[in-house]
């Protein structure tokens, strides 16, 4: 049982500073790059997830110290070693702690020390009940997080089968349905991973005008349109799991702010104009400010993603002019970085 607390200690631990590591590189990566594309600062804002995630699986290697530890193993010295290299699959920041024992010389983490420290310092078990702990919390912050998302589907289930019809519009193989519900008093959202859907409540839909209510469906679809709830809903019931993890949720909601302005340009795209996306916004932000709970997607009412959002639409930077093939060279480069950066190792477990 000790042996488990201490393997989960040193995963967890060493989840916190693989999240950390890909946020900065993807931090510092949007910083010089500054891509144009939608789809390239998603996948940037999604590359720190995935190195946690990707660390996690590999989990604490066989040569690691960490197992001659567990056998009574001592370390007589240790060493610090760092360095970036350029490897097939990227520039990857290599980052090694050593521990010399009577056997040779192992790979270490930063989790392994510590979880000695609290071993000779505190207690035997105190890695153990620290893991067990969080564990404890995470599996229920996850499960109380899950119910509210399943309790909340039923929610919507009962608004679909008693709201009006408006139309439905197409998306490519795909038919949305529109809705307007008068027992719904929050703010527009899409829904429906297999049947999709767009719920408006009757109060706003009625102060819309014809081109403003075409404006908030469009946004919608636009949600629709790029699949956005299937990766959401997954990054929410990351959070929930992931709670110890420093900077998770602020990714989470970063990374929903750009999804809504891309949800944004696609309603210019169908040509809505910007100023009418824009009123739109300010309308629904009104109705955030009241106590109802705010669905997966939906207009953001965070006050500083309301702000940058309105600007960005009244007051759109100009376009850069770039040639294919200096895009396709960038895109071709952030890639080798990426994956350089799940390769990275900066103290924590080895691959």
């Amino acid at each position: 049982m000790r042996l488990a607390g201490d393997v989960l200690f040193n995963l967890m631990l060493n989840s916190v500073a693989s999240f950390w590591l890909g946020l900065l590189v993807a931090l510092l990566m949007l910083r010089l790059s500054k891509p144009s594309r939608t789809a390239a600062c998603v996948a940037l804002l999604l590359l720190p997830v995935a190195k946690l995630l990707w660390d996690l699986r590999a989990g604490i290697p066989a040569a690691s110290f960490f197992w001659a530890s567990e056998q009574g193993v001592k370390q007589r010295l240790g060493q610090f070693q760092i360095g970036i290299g350029a490897h097939p699959w990227g520039l990857a920041i290599d980052g090694h702690l050593w521990a010399n024992h009577a056997t040779g010389r192992s790979p270490q983490s930063i989790a392994d020390l510590l979880s000695r420290a609290l071993r000779y310092r505190v207690s035997v078990y105190a890695a153990s009940l620290v893991s067990f702990a969080v564990l404890t919390l995470s599996l229920v912050k996850f499960s109380l997080h899950s119910l509210g998302l399943w309790t909340f589907r039923r929610q919507t289930q009962g608004l679909l089968a008693g709201c009006a019809n408006v139309e439905w519009r197409s998306l490519g193989r795909r038919r949305v349905r529109v809705c307007v519900s008068r027992q719904y008093t929050g703010v527009p959202f899409a829904g429906g991973l297999f049947r999709p859907y767009v719920m408006l409540p009757a109060a706003l839909a009625e102060r819309l005008s014809e081109r403003e209510r075409e404006a908030v469906v469009q946004h919608e679809l636009g949600h629709v349109r790029y699949f956005d709830l299937a990766l959401l809903l997954p990054l929410e019931l990351l959070c929930a799991f992931f709670w110890f993890v420093p900077g998770l949720k602020w990714l989470v909601r970063r990374l929903r702010a750009v999804l809504e302005q891309r949800a944004d340009d696609c309603a210019v795209a169908a040509g809505v104009s910007a100023e009418t996306v824009a009123s739109v916004l300010l309308l629904a932000a009104e109705r955030a400010l009241g106590k109802t709970p705010l669905p997966l997607l939906g207009m953001c009412r965070e006050s500083s993603a309301l702000r940058q959002r309105v600007r960005r639409l009244l007051a759109p930077e100009p376009a850069r002019v770039e040639k294919p093939w200096l895009a396709v060279a960038r895109g071709l480069l952030l890639l080798w970085l990426a994956l350089g950066v799940l390769q990275a190792s900066a103290c924590g477990n080895h691959p």
